[in-house]
This record gives C-alpha cells, sequence and structure tokens, in this order.
C-alpha cells in the first residue's frame, strides 16, 4: 500500500456517503417527490434517480478533494489516474449499496 493515509481517508469518506445516503434517504428525498408519483409504481425508481444524484455530488467533491491531496505526490498523468481508479470504485461501491438500500 503506497498511499496508507489516502486510502484510509477514501475509506472512511466512502462510509460517511453511505451514511448520508441512508440519512437522506430515510427522511428528506420523500419530501422531493411529489404526491402524485407518492403512490405510484415509479417511486421506487425516483427514490434511486434523487439517491445516484446526491452520491454523485458527494463523489465529485471526493475526486476533487483526492485530485487536490495527489497534486504534490505525483506527476499529471499518475494523480489523474489514481484519482479515476478511486472515483470509479466509488461510484460502483455507492451504486451497489443505493440499490440495495432502497430495494430491501
Amino acid at each position: 500500500m503506497k498511499r496508507p493515509v489516502y486510502t484510509i481517508f477514501n475509506v472512511i469518506y466512502q462510509i460517511i456517503i453511505c451514511w448520508l445516503l441512508v440519512f437522506l434517504n430515510a427522511y428528506y428525498n420523500d419530501l422531493i417527490i411529489p404526491e402524485s408519483l407518492a403512490r405510484s409504481s415509479g417511486r421506487i425508481g425516483i427514490k434511486i434517480l434523487i439517491a445516484l444524484a446526491e452520491s454523485l455530488l458527494f463523489i465529485l467533491i471526493t475526486y476533487v478533494i483526492n485530485r487536490a491531496v495527489l497534486s504534490d505526490l505525483e506527476d499529471k498523468e499518475s494523480q489523474k489516474s489514481v484519482a479515476n481508479k478511486t472515483g470509479k470504485v466509488q461510484i460502483t461501491i455507492t451504486v451497489f449499496f443505493i440499490v440495495s438500500t432502497i430495494l430491501s
């Protein structure tokens, strides 16, 4: 493991993202859905789309922070490559988490 602080930061941030998504899904996302769709069969799909939009915002923030943290440590190509790989892993984890949480 070349960057233990970077890895620990990203694991902690992923836990925070998942916790925030559960919190937002439990308390606030239902307020965004219009009354006409609140009782329809598409409600779950709308909740998933809202959660995905929220998660993309959180992951974008993490990506920017990762690029800033890596800017002093690596050359530009390596920095971009590591940040992109980390972003892809976070997106994959978050999407599976959202779908499993909302559909359960």
